[in-house]
Parts: structure tokens; C-alpha cells; sequence
């Protein structure tokens, strides 16, 4: 195989293909070195809810170098991806920086979720590099790619992958964010809840409460003081206290007057 001729057949390709995103660092065999710099298409993926592309403030590039061994393609190109973004407000790129360093709590010290919001700007790229490079070698041997020009075919998996790779992260973002705002929610209805009242927690509550609050032995002693010191005669029984004669007698002149006035009802 004339690899000169092969390399320089592939390059020649490539630029037509790529004439403003293909850059050559170097043109001449042997060690021929160029770079592609690929512009993910993330507004125009597939997704459900595209509010979530639409508040995307960043372009996503990847910087893609090809170095080709001396024989090449019989042996697979030395392959570097290098992530890069840009905002599309660059005018607005500092105000938005000094925005971000400051963080919203509210009254619970939590970090107030509109700064949340923008989720498709939280995905980066740097977190995907290496799984990328695995794939790319994992593909030139799954693909039987060794022998052939290889570089278009790998341009474009890796083109494709990414953008597919960009949707399962912001969906993922978009379910965490949702279940923290459920679990926020939640957080603050259990403020409104309360403990449910049963008859047993209500007693449980009430003998405790006045306990704490002294409120058995208050009544007690405005009884006693009603009473002129003298104890009724129901506490007599519950008590079993023998009372003085007094107190015998007024018990009696009590129930004696209740019984002399049901005689006087007619039924």
C-alpha cells in the first residue's frame, strides 16, 4: 500500500467536506496532523420538552485531532478530542460569569431553584472525554476499520454520540431537578400537616399539658378555697375521707333538698 498516497487522497477528501471547520497543522508525509472542529447540533436534537434546549446560552464545539502513523491506515490514527464552548451572548459573557459566582438561599438555607433552571448550560462536555475515547477505539475495531480510511466514518459517530450523550444527561438533570422540587414541597407541606389528633394522643397531650402547666393542683386549691377549705362530697368519696361532722351535714342538707325537690316534679 502506497500510505503517501493514501493519507494525502484522505486529507484532500476531508477538506472538501470540512472546508471551514478543517484546520492542517501539518500536510506533509510522514506525520500528517490536522484538527476538525465539529459544532454539536444540541436546539435541533430530538427531545420532549424543548423549553429545556431553549435555555441553552452555550455552543458546544469538539476539537477533533488526527495524527496519522506512518502507516496509516493500517494502523489507527492518533485521536485527541478537545471540548470547547463558547456562549452566544459574548458581550454578556462577563456579567453572566460574576451572576453565576452568586448563589440565592432561601429562608432554610437552601439554594433557591431558579438557579436551577438552566440545566442544558450545566452539561459539559469535559465529563464525557474519556468515555468518547473508548468508543472511538471500541468502534475502529468493531467496524473492521483498520486497512481503510477510517476518519469521516469516526467524524461522524463521534458527532452523533455526543449529541445523543448531551439528551441523556439533560434528561437526567431534568428528573433530579423535578424530584427536588418534589422533595422540597413535601419538606414544606409538613409544615402544614401536623401530627394527626387521635383521642389517645389528645389525653396523652392534655394530662401532659397540665402537668407541665400546673393546672390539676390550681384547680384543686380554687376548689378548696370555694369551699371555704372544705372538701365536697365528691371528693369525700373519691377520696375516702372521712369529713367532720360540718361537712357531713352539709353533704346531707345537699342531697336532702335535691331529693324534696324531684318529689315536687310531676311526670
Amino acid at each position: 500500500m502506497d500510505y503517501q498516497a493514501e493519507q494525502e487522497q484522505e486529507l484532500e477528501v476531508l477538506e472538501s467536506i470540512y472546508p471551514d471547520e478543517l484546520t492542517i497543522l501539518n500536510g506533509t508525509f510522514p506525520d500528517i496532523k490536522f484538527t476538525v472542529l465539529l459544532r454539536l447540533d444540541l436546539n435541533d436534537a430530538a427531545i420532549d420538552d424543548t423549553d429545556l434546549l431553549m435555555s441553552l446560552s452555550k455552543v458546544h464545539f469538539l476539537e477533533v485531532t488526527f495524527q496519522f502513523p506512518d502507516n496509516y491506515p493500517d494502523i489507527a490514527p492518533v485521536i485527541h478530542v478537545t471540548p470547547i464552548e463558547e456562549s452566544l451572548n459574548e458581550e454578556d459573557g462577563d456579567e453572566e460569569d460574576d451572576e453565576e459566582e452568586e448563589d440565592e438561599y432561601d429562608e432554610h438555607g437552601n439554594i433557591m431553584l431558579s438557579k436551577l433552571d438552566n440545566l442544558a448550560d450545566q452539561v459539559t462536555f469535559k465529563d464525557y472525554i474519556d468515555t468518547l475515547t473508548n468508543k472511538i477505539k471500541q468502534q475502529i475495531d468493531d467496524d473492521m476499520l483498520i486497512g481503510m480510511q477510517m476518519c469521516f466514518a469516526l467524524l461522524a459517530t463521534i458527532k452523533e454520540d455526543s449529541e445523543n450523550w448531551f439528551l441523556e444527561q439533560l434528561k437526567e438533570l431534568d428528573k433530579q431537578h423535578t424530584l427536588e422540587i418534589e422533595r422540597r414541597e413535601a419538606q414544606e407541606q409538613k409544615k402544614f400537616n401536623g401530627t394527626p389528633v387521635t383521642k389517645e394522643s389528645y389525653l396523652e397531650w392534655r394530662s401532659k399539658f397540665r402537668k407541665e402547666m400546673g393546672l390539676d393542683e390550681r384547680d384543686k386549691l380554687r376548689r378548696l378555697e370555694a369551699h371555704n377549705g372544705k372538701l365536697t362530697g365528691k371528693q369525700m368519696f373519691e377520696q375516702g375521707v372521712a369529713g367532720t361532722t360540718d361537712d357531713t351535714d352539709d353533704v346531707y342538707d345537699i342531697v336532702e333538698s335535691v331529693t324534696k325537690g324531684m318529689d315536687k316534679v310531676e311526670i
